[in-house]
């Protein structure tokens, strides 16, 4: 996958609908359910989400990426027939997050492990415009960052035609601890979805698997 290099605005890339998005290259992500039954590190958390065997329902996400040097946009759309947005007892949220290895040896199946960090960009339909920034160390280990000073990453999300269209974007290094990105410089990537429709929170989810290699456009 390519993040090709652009002269647009921050504000450009932040609009979901931008030209930009229908000239980019995308690559489609088939996604599967993420592995719990029978991981004794869920169940350790959680005995009912290690027995979770309907989650998953979201197969497919489409991913672009832009950069203008100083930010990193993402936009990731992925077919919804229902806008959930709606937090109660019984209803729950669709989510999309993105995931980065912080060493070489993080696993994004496994949301990193001691000693190998992942940091995630993560976005919630009720969360208009802000979106929680997730430093992981395995299983039941996130820490959300989450406002001024916290998370520096951005959202913006339009529901239509069936489908949602989400941008994610942060600048390109905002120092230790979290993921880095330089023009020219390789990084790598995984993606997530919860249905909110389909009563998806925490690991009940659909993932793309280990992280994949992206160039950003020098």
């Amino acid at each position: 996958m390519k993040v090709a290099r652009t002269g647009e605005s921050t504000a450009q890339l932040m609009n979901p609908d931008a030209g930009i998005w229908a000239r980019s290259e995308r690559r489609l992500f088939h996604m599967v359910p993420t592995p719990l039954n029978g991981n004794p590190a869920i169940k350790a958390i959680s005995p009912f989400l290690e027995k979770s065997t309907d989650h998953g329902s979201i197969r497919e996400l489409s991913v672009a990426g832009a950069h203008n040097g100083d930010f990193l946009a993402l936009r990731l759309s992925w077919p919804s027939g229902k806008h959930d947005a709606i937090v109660d007892l019984d209803q729950f949220v669709d989510g999309a997050a993105v995931m980065f290895p912080l060493t070489p040896n993080a696993s994004a199946v496994t949301m990193g492990s001691k000693g190998d960090p992942v940091n995630a960009w993560y976005w919630k339909a009720n969360l208009h415009g802000v979106a929680f920034e997730v430093l992981a160390e395995g299983y039941g280990t996130s820490v959300r960052q989450r406002g001024e000073g916290k998370s520096q990453v951005k959202s913006a999300a339009v529901h239509k035609q069936g489908r949602w269209n989400v941008i994610l974007s942060r600048p390109m290094d905002i120092g230790s601890r979290r993921a880095r990105f330089a023009p020219g410089q390789a990084a790598r990537m995984a993606f997530c979805l919860w249905d909110g429709g389909n009563r998806e929170r925490a690991g009940r989810k659909s993932f793309s698997g280990d992280f994949v290699d992206v160039i950003l456009e020098a």
